[in-house]
């Protein structure tokens, strides 16, 4: 019994020093990105390219307060539409015969609200208790701390946050597509600062190891007005 009665408290004080670990990490997360600032903003706008097996398309993104998110990618003139206006989630997209809207259904529609850059993902989850520090990692050859975030669905990712900067570096997640399980990782560089706040300009995705893509955001706006219609299918 004393040999438990001197482990116990052990495990106990590591336990506190990790907790005060990831409390320090998110606290200056949340300096350096200025989200005290983004917090106070009611809408962001984004204009930039996406690319896809070296195939590059303009692309906007628009966000309103609350939970209003649009993106639309111009393909050969089509317009390929996810929307969620704050109920429901719709999608166009010509290139699949998708002409009219369709409603996107709620188990899919957690790809759709995490273009939300007004709600913050770390900070939900981190005040949900569901932000674990794992250690650190090495991203681009420079020390990065390790965490897992797990969602409102129950689906775990991968943040890495760098040492020096306190900015997001890379993020994992496992991906389902036909049947198939895909790991897509995602390296994010090239922040700039928008009224005190830091936006990735790019963002590279790797799936199972390859390079498929990926995003470059040449125009943010913060606080730009966005009517309501915007996020109205029509």
């Amino acid at each position: 019994m004393k040999r438990l009665s001197i482990l116990l408290p052990a495990i106990l004080i590591a336990s506190v020093c990790s907790a005060q670990t990831l409390d320090e990490i998110v606290n200056k997360y949340y300096e350096a990105n200025g989200i005290e600032k983004l917090e106070k903003a009611n809408t962001v706008y984004l204009e930039g390219r996406a690319s896809q097996m070296g195939t590059e398309m303009p692309m906007t993104i628009s966000v309103k307060k609350p939970d209003k998110v649009k993106v639309v990618i111009t393909y050969s003139g089509m317009e390929i539409i996810t929307m969620y206006d704050g109920e429901k989630g719709y999608m166009v997209n010509p290139l699949a015969g998708m002409t009219e809207p369709m409603e996107i259904p709620e188990e899919q529609l957690s790809g759709v609200k995490e273009n939300n850059m007004l709600r913050n993902n770390v900070l939900d989850a981190f005040r949900a208790g569901k932000l674990k520090l794992e250690g650190e990692e090495s991203v681009n050859g420079k020390p990065a701390f390790k965490l897992t975030l797990t969602s409102e669905s129950g689906e775990v990712s991968g943040l890495f946050i760098d040492k020096e900067t306190y900015l997001t570096v890379k993020t994992t997640a496992k991906v389902s597509q036909m049947g198939q399980e895909m790991e897509v990782e995602s390296y994010i560089s090239e922040y700039h600062d928008v009224n005190g706040i830091k936006f990735a300009k790019v963002i590279t995705q790797m799936v199972n190891g390859v390079e498929m893509g990926g995003m470059t955001f040449d125009k943010v706006e913060v606080d730009r007005e966005i009517a309501d219609s915007v996020f109205t299918i029509k």
